[in-house]
């Protein structure tokens, strides 16, 4: 490959996947073209850029989430509707997941959230006492004997 200055490493990894007497054929000027037109990408950064391989045992995948200011033309964006459609089953299936897991999330902590912030009865519930097995023993602690078992008309629900 011929020399150029500063190369950069998206560009060199294409470039080294054409035959090298074709790469060979090129000029400087045509090989500097190129490279400007592969350097346009490297200095667009996303806002939101990440980019994670998941250990999943036999299988090897990975998940990218980008954002940022839209910068394609109208004409890049209906030709990559055709190749990317929003609505694939891949798709379909993991923001059905995706919203199942963040409704159960959501549903979690608001009923935590709400269950901090709503008063906790102070009610007492009769309860039988399950250790006290006669009437004598039962009464001798201050407590009701009803139905053959001893109940405790005080219990606390916070107990």
């Amino acid at each position: 490959m011929k020399s150029i200055e500063h190369i950069d490493p998206i560009f060199e990894r294409l470039f080294s996947k054409i035959n090298p007497q074709i790469a060979d054929s090129f000029t400087d000027e045509q090989l500097k073209a190129i490279q400007r037109g592969f350097g346009s990408q490297v200095g667009a950064r996303h806002s939101l850029d990440i980019r994670v391989s998941v250990p999943i045992p036999g299988l090897r995948f990975y998940l990218v989430l980008l954002a940022g200011s839209e910068r394609r033309s109208q004409q890049r964006l209906q030709n990559e509707k055709g190749i990317y459609p929003l609505f694939n089953t891949g798709n379909i299936i993991f923001l059905t997941g995706f919203l199942a897991i963040l409704l159960s999330c959501s549903f979690t902590i608001f009923s935590f959230l709400w269950s901090s912030f709503s008063p906790i009865s102070t009610s007492a519930y009769p309860t039988s006492i399950p250790w006290i097995f006669d009437k004598s023993e039962c009464e001798h602690t201050s407590r009701t004997w009803r139905n053959e078992k001893c109940w405790d008309d005080q219990h606390s629900p916070t107990f």
